[in-house]
């Protein structure tokens, strides 16, 4: 009987959550929906030119940036215990700016286009078909593995003291943090930078 009611009362508070981010406020470009602590973030972006940062400790906001203010995205999201998901679909030459809590683990996958990604402390993956990755890695001894590599392009790894260029470079390090950072790029450039560029 102790299951049965453990089983309801963690059904019914997913269901609440899940409940909040289907709920999530989209109005004139602008998207936001809760987090919940420790939630790692999925994101699924369209062909765009997005930029990551801090933001609330509680939510998530997406601030539509483009010039077509006819043009309007959608947004879809999902969730679940240990992960939110939004997922992005958006009309060409779309721009915004995407704020989460600064302590979130992201998986990031974009079609192609521009991704800069600042201030962010916690795990990161981050692929993209062609294009731009820039991520500044705060301290660099904060992350445990780090691995970048693209089909053809260029991978600026400044903050671990690497750079090279040309068809099928990779780049691997090791570190005594906790954190991991991954990226890839089919055609384009990678940066890794700590601070101001």
């Amino acid at each position: 009987m102790r299951r049965v009611r453990t089983f309801v009362a963690g059904l019914a508070a997913a269901m609440l959550l899940a409940g909040s981010l289907t709920a999530a406020d989209a109005k004139d470009g602008r998207m936001q929906m809760q987090l919940a602590p420790g939630q790692a973030l999925k994101l699924e972006l369209s062909s765009g030119n997005y930029r990551i940062e801090p933001g609330a400790s509680d939510k998530l906001v997406v601030i539509s940036q483009s010039a077509d203010k006819a043009a309007k995205p959608r947004f879809g999201v999902d969730t679940s215990a240990k992960q939110a998901s939004l997922k992005v679909d958006a009309p060409p030459d779309y721009a915004a700016v995407i704020q989460i809590p600064r302590n979130t683990d992201l998986h990031i996958r974009l079609n192609g286009g521009q991704l800069n990604v600042t201030g962010i402390e916690g795990d990161k993956d981050i692929e993209s078909h062609a294009g731009t990755i820039r991520v500044d890695v705060g301290r660099p001894e904060s992350y445990s593995k780090v691995d970048a590599s693209v089909g053809v392009g260029h991978i600026d790894a400044r903050a671990f003291q690497a750079e090279q260029e040309g068809f099928g470079r990779s780049f691997r390090t090791q570190g005594p943090g906790r954190f991991r950072l991954h990226a890839h790029v089919g055609s384009g450039d990678i940066t890794f930078f700590s601070g101001t560029m």
